[in-house]
């Protein structure tokens, strides 16, 4: 029977609500350290309609025989490096046994569109169960972008903490404010080099330098600093993540561990491990049973640091760039 591609409407939220249940009982089968909520059909609804009713959203089904075999939702941004298009994880799901070539066909259609809007950039999130999907998506000329990776306490052991000579650890607070923001350039600065170069304009520096020294101050974050003598040379932060319908990735017993970074002069000093070690020991004593966080991939330096902390992949953001050329040499 040959299938038909059609756009996605918001009444077939409840068949899609199917398959993401399914994909997700399959991926957590795989990655046992998943939320096991989206296995529940109701919960996969409330992730499918938020992202299919945000603003610029479409998307489109495969259908056979009347029944739908998998579908794609994607929505556009507009960021200072350009116009993005989004797959989110709930964005996607493909019938059990169904060919991945039916989810690679959908996304020419999403695709299109998006390039005829001049949209060239364009992200999916994958599982990284889902090796399969993630290779069909290698073959659409995406390559890894970002990785999401979950810790599981149960798994490791705190190690007894070794603070570098001449080093001061501890939580920052109100009067920490310049400590914070004198260190926001680090991780941009450090995804601006090879083999990333991912630009951040400087019109974006000046908001980045406020919302690093506003961590001091935010009740809601613990964050950390390491100081030597007076001069802050690391950083790392965590906080509960607030638990909402279409992150498939976070649950309330799970902390997220964020800016972390350290300044040039003190990496290769055990600053970085000292602090990563002390916020998962915090993160532990506070209740929680997994940790999160996500790193750029070609930022090599992260790629390397955070796997040895017991971290494991879950998620993909794969990327792909278009030449914009396509605007004007397409007929």
């Amino acid at each position: 029977m040959k299938t038909k591609f059609i756009p996605f409407t918001i009444e077939m939220i409840p068949e899609a609500s199917q398959l993401l249940a399914k994909r997700h009982w399959r991926n957590q089968k795989v990655l046992s350290i998943l939320p096991e909520r989206f296995e529940n059909t109701d919960v996969a609804k409330k992730a499918i309609k938020l992202i299919f009713e945000e603003k610029n959203s479409q998307g489109y089904a495969a259908m056979r025989n009347g029944k739908m075999v998998a579908y794609i939702i994607g929505t556009t941004t507009v960021q200072p490096w350009g116009r993005c298009g989004w797959v989110y994880l709930p964005g996607s799901a493909l019938a059990e046994a169904e060919n991945v070539e039916t989810l690679q066909d959908l996304y020419v259609l999403l695709g299109d569109n998006w390039v005829k809007r001049g949209v060239f950039i364009h992200h999916t999130y994958l599982s990284a169960a889902d090796k399969d999907l993630v290779e069909a998506w290698f073959n659409l000329d995406f390559g890894k972008e970002r990785i999401d990776a979950i810790l599981d306490f149960s798994k490791i052991d705190i190690p007894e903490i070794k603070v570098p000579d001449g080093i001061h650890i501890r939580r920052a607070g109100i009067g920490d404010n310049e400590h914070l923001a004198g260190m926001s350039h680090l991780i941009f600065r450090e995804l601006e080099k090879a083999p990333y170069w991912h630009p951040t304009p400087p019109e974006e520096w000046a908001e980045l330098r406020q919302g690093w020294g506003e961590l001091a101050e935010d009740k809601g974050v613990n964050t950390w600093l390491a100081l030597d003598g007076e001069k802050a040379v690391g950083t790392i932060a965590s906080w509960a993540e607030k638990v909402v319908d279409s992150d498939m990735l976070v649950d309330s017993n799970m902390f997220t561990l964020s800016v972390a970074a350290t300044s040039p002069e003190s990496r290769g000093k055990g600053v970085g491990s000292a602090l990563a070690w002390t916020c998962l020991a915090h993160g532990l004593d506070q209740g929680f049973e997994y940790c999160h966080t996500d790193w750029i991939s070609p930022n090599l330096a992260a790629s390397r640091f955070w796997p040895r902390f017991g971290f494991k992949e879950v998620a993909y953001r794969l990327t792909k760039n278009i030449n914009p050329m396509i605007a004007w040499t397409r007929k």
